[in-house]
């Protein structure tokens, strides 16, 4: 991995405090892509396409729509700290 570059979500980094939470309006965004998505499995909130929650998915900075309507995005943890 080159400097600098966001690394693949993976399930357990929603464990991880060090790579930080997108701010609540990204969230709020990419929660409204996905619910108008027909791969988006409603009573569940999870993803056909990756399997993931999307609820949760969409909080993590370096997590991306499978489909690209959405990606990662950097954020600074050290403002949060």
């Amino acid at each position: 991995m080159s400097n600098g570059e966001v690394r693949k979500a993976r399930p357990w980094d929603l464990f991880n405090k060090n790579i930080g939470r997108v701010p609540d309006e990204v969230q709020i965004e990419r929660m409204s892509i996905c619910e108008g998505c027909d791969r988006l499995i409603k009573a569940t909130k999870n993803c056909k396409e990756c399997g993931c929650f999307m609820t949760a998915k969409t909080k993590l900075p370096n997590a991306e729509c499978p489909l690209g309507k959405w990606g990662k995005i950097k954020i600074d943890i050290t403002k949060e700290i």
